[in-house]
């Protein structure tokens, strides 16, 4: 498995190294989503309960509880770029933490003629965005779905204001900003604090820059994983 899983040209004790990196999530995968590789840094990125590398080889992402609205948007993006032999980088929030994929085509050799998509994710709060992207002209696909985890409780107009308290404004800028009256903008965030438990303006910022929220992101398709919905119902 890992001899197919590595570059032509590049060792495997590199190959190791690569794939051990505690913040890297690296997955291998057929466009249409079956997990041919995945590393134990991705199982924890991307799934609640324990997970082993043995029990999701050779698994589909459908068998696996992962919402059907983020599969089919990803095994999309993952024929596009097999398809086109051009990688993309992906934007989401997973789990009310931002992260961002890098999915590059790999394409079959004559021992293993699958075309695969190699998917590259570090969770990245706002505050290391550029450090991450390095390049300004970077262009970026972001996920029209998103798992809010523990933010899920907050309504699309809590979740917004929480984004603009991530992002430095004060009551005063957000009220003026969305047309509301600064005591309308107070009894939100006193909700949102309510909710989260969290009464510190600045508790409620680094929230918000750990998710890397996004003002839109109050706009996008709400998902739950199986795991999650479990929690919920328990």
């Amino acid at each position: 498995m890992t001899d197919r899983c590595e570059p032509e040209g590049i060792n495997l004790k590199i190959w190791d190294t690569f794939t051990s990196d505690p913040a890297t999530g690296v997955t291998l995968m057929t466009p249409e989503g079956q997990i041919v590789y995945i590393n134990e840094q991705s199982i924890r990125i991307f799934f609640d309960e324990p997970r082993t590398v043995e029990e999701l080889t050779g698994k589909w992402l459908h068998e696996l509880g992962f919402p059907a609205e983020w599969i089919d948007e990803r095994v999309k993006l993952m024929t596009e770029i097999v398809e086109s032999g051009q990688r993309r980088l992906l934007r989401t929030v997973w789990n009310g933490k931002q992260q961002f994929s890098w999915i590059s085509p790999i394409k079959g050799d004559e021992e293993d003629q699958r075309d695969l998509a190699l998917v590259i994710t570090r969770r990245v709060p706002t505050t290391n965005e550029e450090l991450y992207l390095m390049d300004e002209e970077t262009e970026v696909i972001r996920s029209g779905v998103i798992n809010l985890g523990t933010l899920s409780v907050l309504t699309p107009r809590e979740l917004e204001i929480l984004a603009l308290l991530g992002q430095g404004m004060s009551i005063k800028e957000i009220a003026g900003m969305l047309f509301r009256s600064v005591k309308t903008i107070e009894n939100h965030r006193e909700s949102i604090g309510r909710k989260l438990k969290r009464t510190r303006g600045v508790e409620l910022a680094g929230i918000a820059q750990s998710a890397g929220l996004m003002t839109d992101d109050s706009k996008r398709l709400r998902v739950e994983n199986a795991d999650q919905e479990s929690d919920r119902d328990a």
